[in-house]
């Protein structure tokens, strides 16, 4: 018999220190995809929804579609958007003619009023299908777990990557896991372990170490009998929530052993997920002296894909202070449209950045030539989110000496090379490019880098966790005195 599968997403990864609240317009410009709509729009990507509809098919499950919404990382969600899109699935999923249910969620989504929001989405849906229906989620590897998000789903199944590049596959093992389930698999026993530790996203890259060997423990226990799946997220810090910390989440008989033994060789290891970095000045005076380009400098503290702005100046002023060759990406609409107006070929003299918080660097005066002027917007082709659209509105370029600066009117998260390639840059043939990033940019770029470095700037996504006013943490947290 077929069976009929609920499903949908909602995804934001919230930054509680961006000022500017996350309401039900920054999901539309985003993601938010309603209906049977969505059992095409991401067909094919890699993404957790992609990977629904793809193992779906080879499991017979009828999906009914609720919606997906999904905004760039950013403030708080207003409660007005939150319960808008819970409301849209709960009342479908109200209709309680399912056999079970897929769902979506980031982990670390936060909400005005609602600290643990992606529980507080999954708790309504579990009451609307009912306790007997057994309900698989995803999330980010960047989630910040709680007890309460793991008792409203039966299973829980992270991504295993970062740079993010296993959505597709780790939907599909939820749609795996589901069948079980519907074929009498008794839910499965749980373990979580909270370790009191907060790593930033450059360190928690799984491709080094010490995630790499972290992950690779994990996916030999998770091949021993009496595993159904098992994740580690290190969570996000820069959200002013009481449940902040690394996690380990494990299911199935073995569940408490194979928990007990991730969280230690974590915990032994904590020393190794402390950053390093350069000032902006030695970042660029490195990456001038390298033999050959592209030199990648990192921005971790305005990482767009954290939730910062994207419009911070001090990396910039560096560079055209050094006379260095290279390009910077800066979130500025007004700016933007300013040049673009100016037209192709022409002048533009203005100031851009440092609009949106005094901490990312004060607005920079550029005067320079607009060499492209235009509307951007394209497909994902890296591996990260691959088919997902992304539309960066009205975008220039100015180059002003040998630093092009590419202002857009929507933040850029720069997960592809297509934000840069559609505005008339090519990545490879530059000596510097800088990135508003944590550790996502190595899918679209880390092979043609010639080296890489990761700068100190000031911002809310600052890799010095220390300087981070997390005042609801209670009791003694590493790195934190």
């Amino acid at each position: 018999m077929r069976r009929r599968v609920l499903f949908g997403g909602i995804w934001h990864e919230t930054n509680s220190f961006y000022p500017v609240p996350t309401d039900i317009d920054a999901f539309r410009r985003f993601a938010l995809v309603e209906g049977d709509a969505l059992l095409t729009a991401y067909d094919g990507t890699n993404t957790e929804i992609g990977g629904f509809v793809a193992e779906a098919r080879l499991q017979d499950f009828e999906l009914v579609p609720t919606l997906f919404a999904g905004a760039i990382p950013s403030g708080l969600v207003s409660r007005v958007a939150l319960d808008h899109l819970t409301d849209a699935v709960v009342t479908r999923a109200r209709r309680r003619d399912f056999d079970g249910a897929l769902f979506a969620i980031h982990g670390a989504m936060v909400a005005e009023g609602v600290d643990e929001a992606d529980a507080y989405v999954l708790q309504r849906l579990r009451d609307a299908v009912g306790a007997d229906v057994p309900l698989v989620a995803t999330f980010d590897l960047h989630g910040n777990i709680t007890q309460a998000l793991i008792d409203a789903a039966d299973v829980l199944v992270g991504y295993d990557t970062l740079p993010h590049v296993d959505m597709a596959e780790r939907g599909r093992e939820a749609a795996q896991i589901l069948r079980r389930l519907l074929d009498g698999a008794a839910s499965p026993r749980k373990a979580f372990r909270k370790l009191r530790m907060l790593t930033v996203p450059q360190m928690q890259g799984t491709e080094a170490e010490p995630m790499r060997g972290i992950m690779a423990e994990l996916h030999r226990l998770e091949q021993g009998a009496g595993i159904v799946t098992a994740s580690v997220a290190p969570g996000f810090p820069y959200t002013a929530v009481p449940h902040l910390g690394m996690a380990v989440l494990a299911y199935g008989d073995r569940a408490s052993e194979v928990a007990d033994r991730l969280a230690a060789l974590i915990w032994s290891r904590r020393e190794q997920f402390r950053p390093h970095l350069l000032s902006p000045e030695e970042a660029v005076k490195r990456a001038m002296a390298e033999p050959r380009g592209p030199v990648f400098l990192t921005e971790p503290a305005d990482n767009v894909g954290g939730g910062a702005p994207g419009d911070g100046t001090t990396l910039l002023a560096a560079m055209v202070a050094a006379n260095a060759d290279g390009v910077v990406v800066i979130w500025d609409p007004v700016a933007a449209a300013a040049a673009a107006l100016a037209g192709t070929g022409n002048c533009f003299r203005g100031e851009i950045g440092g609009k949106t918080l005094k901490l990312h660097g004060p607005p920079f005066t550029i005067d320079g030539r607009v060499t492209f002027a235009g509307p951007v917007a394209y497909r994902r082709d890296a591996a990260y989110m691959t088919g997902q659209p992304v539309n960066l509105g009205l975008v220039a370029t100015v180059a002003m000496g040998g630093v092009k600066i590419v202002l857009t009117s929507e933040r850029a998260m720069p997960f592809d090379t297509l934000h840069l390639r559609r505005a008339g840059i090519s990545p490879e043939q530059e000596r510097i490019v800088c990135l508003k990033c944590g550790s996502n940019w190595r899918a679209a770029f880390g092979d043609m880098a010639a080296a890489q470095y990761y700068v100190d700037t000031p911002g809310i996504c600052t890799s010095n966790i220390e300087r981070m006013r997390l005042s609801r943490l209670c009791g003694e947290y590493f790195p934190l005195a």
